[in-house]
């Protein structure tokens, strides 16, 4: 589960909006990679503020000390999301403590402190996907729950990727699948939260006429040979007709692997290339491989790099904006503040609807 959290921040820096007079740009101190618009003079460097990222809902006492009545988005108004104003790209809201906590608590709150219940925050979750030709039962054993933690809030973890081989995919605008082959040949197909069982009598569910057109159930068929005897699941995105408004613009539905678990271990990264070259199913798209992360960067933080054209985009002369990065170590590797190894950053200008 990747980290939601309204929190207690320090103000980093604040610098004039180029394109605005009654407005200035600030970042935090603890996750630099997130700049969003403020006031002119509203904040200075070291303040102490709240901070309320991406996809937090506010309840309506919240959203009216902060003067936002009618100005956030969503149909209950009360959801922040990346914006542009002005130009610049602005993430997230920031708050004065005074505004919303009693007096003796703005004295005893520090740098970190979690205030999201206490404010009443929440995080905004995309609706559930319908299943109408399927029956929905918790996930099997070797097919847990998946999400990447933002690069934003693990910054020592960039750093430590600096010197260290990775592979960076693009991050694809699809919905999850994973599809788990059992030793004795079963397949069980998942959605992100649940596997679903068919339905003869509904017809077939669209995750599964996903798998069998991007020949997933060949690939794994393929990959027990490598792995006989062991559960082996792949993990994609499914794209087309219907899935995310099929950004794409691709004529049936497909799946890009990003992944392969093996008894529940995710292989190395490098080896997961290795293993889908010449499968009939396709991977996301591959950016780099094999270079250190300052050797990828070259100089960029890792927002910049997020932002580029899709190499998925239908027409490559009117390229789309790629939704963000995923990066990986090319060798699996674990840190005691994240688990495994595994980073994502959403580029900015795509969540601003920029078009590219």
């Amino acid at each position: 589960m990747s980290t939601f959290a309204v929190t207690v921040e320090t103000i980093a820096r604040v610098v004039h909006h180029p394109g605005a007079d009654r407005l200035d740009l600030a970042v935090l101190r603890r996750f630099p990679d997130w700049q969003f618009v403020v006031g002119r003079a509203s904040c200075a460097e070291d303040d102490r503020v709240i901070y309320f990222p991406i996809d937090s809902l506010l309840p309506a006492s919240v959203i009216a000390a902060l003067g936002l009545t009618g100005r956030l988005a969503g149909p209950q108004t009360n959801r922040i999301k990346t914006i542009r104003l002005r130009g610049a790209i602005s993430q997230g809201v920031c708050a004065r403590p005074d505004l919303l906590l009693p007096a003796h608590r703005v004295g005893m709150i520090a740098e970190g402190d979690d205030l999201t219940s206490e404010l009443g925050v929440t995080k905004y979750e995309p609706p559930a996907i319908p299943c109408h030709q399927g029956r929905l039962v918790p996930l099997p054993g070797l097919v847990p729950h998946y999400d990447i933690e933002g690069s934003e809030r693990f910054q020592h973890i960039v750093d430590l990727l600096m010197d260290v081989p990775v592979l960076v995919s693009e991050k694809v605008e699809g919905s999850h699948l994973a599809v788990l082959r059992q030793a004795d040949g079963t397949l069980s197909v998942c959605q992100r939260n649940f596997q679903i069982l068919p339905d003869p009598v509904a017809g077939e569910h669209d995750w599964f006429k996903a798998m069998r057109q991007a020949g997933v159930d060949t690939t794994l068929a393929r990959l027990a040979e490598v792995f006989p005897g062991r559960g082996i699941t792949v993990r994609g995105e499914v794209l087309g007709p219907g899935v995310q408004g099929n950004l794409y613009r691709l004529p049936a539905l497909t799946v890009r692997a990003f992944e392969i678990e093996v008894d529940g271990i995710a292989v190395d990264a490098g080896r997961f290339v290795e293993l889908m070259a010449g499968m009939p199913t396709a991977t996301v798209p591959v950016l780099d491989q094999g270079r250190t992360l300052r050797d990828i960067l070259a100089g960029r933080s890792v927002a910049a790099a997020s932002t580029g054209p899709s190499l998925l985009s239908p027409d490559p002369a009117k390229p789309l904006l790629r939704e963000g990065i995923v990066i990986k170590p090319m060798h699996e590797m674990r840190h005691p503040d994240l688990g495994r190894v595994v980073l994502k950053k959403r580029s900015p200008e795509y969540l601003a609807g920029n078009d590219w």
